[in-house]
């Protein structure tokens, strides 16, 4: 029975705490709560940048994989260019929440104006990679960088990674390697600085 006791005056303690300190604990809980809130959010902003980032790298490599066709469509197209208010990088925004590349295409190709705004903010992206690469400290490298995704997507015909290596005198694995940095670079040209992949 003697523990029993103890067990009933264990439960009935009571607690007294002045105003100041129940403040200073209710101001210490939402700061610790405001502080994890915070830190949440901050990762969850960081992860949706993350996919931001890498879906902007996917549709890099889907636009310049369909340069020469966009281009085709652009110059061959039937229907007359008209002026449109839309610039490229309100397509390529527009770009961002589709996931599919048959859609991504098509939605460019919905007109031939949009497709010519593509096209050409591809080629004058290109032209800003080379004139960076020009003026490069590391400019032997940049420039073999530029040449090999030029080779992979704009040479006329484009050549494979096999035909690239042999023409550099390099390894398919440096290729892809050449490959990745300047598809980075060339994101961040495209889509601007929200191309950039933070790391």
């Amino acid at each position: 029975m003697d523990s029993q006791s103890t067990e009933e005056r264990a439960e009935k303690v009571v607690i007294a705490l002045t105003p100041e300190q129940l403040k200073d604990i209710c101001a210490n809980a939402a700061e610790i709560g405001a502080k994890e809130a915070l830190k949440t959010y901050d990762q969850e902003r960081k992860k949706e940048q993350g996919k931001r980032a890498d879906r902007r790298l996917r549709n890099t490599k889907l636009l310049l994989r369909n340069y020469h066709m966009l281009k085709e469509h652009a110059e061959n197209s039937v229907f007359g260019r008209i002026q449109m208010e839309e610039s490229a990088l309100d397509i390529l925004e527009s770009m961002m929440n589709l996931y599919d590349n048959e859609v991504i295409i098509e939605s460019i190709k919905r007109s031939a104006t949009r497709t010519a705004i593509i096209v050409s903010h591809i080629e004058t992206m290109f032209g800003l990679y080379d004139a960076y690469c020009e003026k490069s400290p590391n400019q032997d490298i940049d420039r073999r960088r530029y040449e090999v995704v030029w080779d992979k997507y704009m040479a006329e015909p484009v050549l494979t990674v096999k035909e690239i290596a042999a023409k550099h005198n390099m390894s398919k694995e440096n290729v892809y390697s050449d490959l990745r940095v300047a598809e980075e670079r060339l994101t961040a040209l495209i889509f601007g600085v929200d191309g950039l992949k933070v790391r």
